[in-house]
């Protein structure tokens, strides 16, 4: 299939830029780096300061604006942003990341011929030792394994309709899109990578890496007790063996300072699995559904390059069903590229 500009066009004016925002200004950047006007950019605020709703209203750029009581809740706030968007092409941004120059264009054309598409993260770095091992540790966290990480993540809402019936888990905090890409490859979706369409991420300094792993590992705890994710049988010892196994990775691939500095941000994701267990802090246990079930297996997804095997598709596909939720293969990738009927309006307050 060959793209004509008409088509690109039409599928420009047909794409919605999700970003879930709380407090960070940076988004002011994020917005004047989408050089494509006919796009529609969606800002879905959760738990947001004075002053990103003062932003959001004195933007010369028209936004659709959503909100959601749940602060930090990146699940619910996506799916606030996907239902608030008009767009039949959903395209997820973060706040500290810029778009270059023609990367939506370079997403929107590729998503018309590929249900799911992925962009490529240049991460930023700082005057900082921990700026460069940050984004070193980055790079390796997400070089092995093409998956629906976002951002930059473009796909056809209607995959939706095929991996589940909903876009992001509402009580996975964090990693709600590890969730996503768990159930894309239970419908055999591929996400299809584009390294030339580049965001930039801003650098991060000192030890706020930190605070991200720990709520990674927030949501996978959450995600474990929903048994969207697989919980290993045998606990400790399957971390040990997971992270010995990926610091070993990253030694060979950037070196023995970034392998250690992974084994920090390990120790914290798989701390803030414990104090979810413990803790509960965003309080999602009473609204766990009582048919959630834990998926245990000997042999769980590694928190890097998580792609599952044969056996880990039959059993998540067996806890999605015990949900009332039935995800089988797609067989015909096809039917994303019939044209979609005319969104109705979004009726706006």
């Amino acid at each position: 299939m060959t793209v004509t500009e008409a088509e690109l066009t039409a599928g420009l004016t047909r794409t919605s830029i999700v970003i879930a925002l709380k407090d960070d200004v940076r988004i002011v950047e994020a917005i004047a780096s989408v050089d494509e006007p006919g796009v529609e950019i969606v800002l879905a605020l959760n738990g947001a300061s004075d002053e990103i709703r003062r932003i959001a209203a004195d933007h010369p750029r028209p936004l659709v604006v959503t909100e959601i009581p749940d602060s930090g809740n990146l699940g619910a706030a996506y799916n606030a942003g996907a239902e608030a968007a008009s767009g039949q092409y959903l395209l997820y941004m973060d706040s500290d990341c810029v778009f270059a120059p023609g990367a939506v264009r370079m997403m929107v054309r590729s998503v018309l011929e590929h249900p799911v598409v992925k962009g490529q993260v240049v991460y930023g770095v700082g005057g900082g030792v921990l700026s460069l091992l940050t984004a070193r540790v980055r790079e390796y966290d997400e070089g092995d394994y093409v998956s629906a990480l976002s951002p930059p993540l473009i796909y056809d809402r209607r995959v939706a309709d095929h991996i589940g019936g909903y876009h992001y888990d509402p009580l996975v905090h964090w990693c709600e899109d590890r969730e996503f890409d768990f159930r894309l490859q239970l419908a055999e979706i591929p996400v299809v990578h584009l390294p030339d369409a580049v965001i930039h991420h801003d650098a991060q300094h000192g030890l706020q890496n930190l605070r991200s792993y720990w709520r990674y590992g927030v949501g996978e705890g959450i995600g474990q007790q929903l048994g969207v994710f697989t919980t290993p049988a045998v606990p400790v010892l399957w971390r040990l063996y997971d992270s010995a196994r990926t610091l070993l990775g990253c030694a060979r691939a950037k070196g023995p300072l970034a392998a250690a500095f992974y084994a920090l941000l390990q120790a914290t994701y798989h701390t803030g699995t414990l104090y979810h267990l413990l803790r509960d802090p965003f309080g999602v246990r009473h609204r766990i559904p009582a048919a959630a079930r834990r998926t245990r297996m000997l042999h769980a997804v590694p928190q890097h390059c998580p792609e599952l095997t044969p056996a880990q598709r039959i059993r998540l596909r067996r806890a999605h069903r015990e949900r009332g939720r039935v995800i089988e293969p797609v067989a015909d990738l096809s039917v994303f590229r019939t044209p979609a009927p005319a969104p109705l309006p979004v009726q706006r307050e």
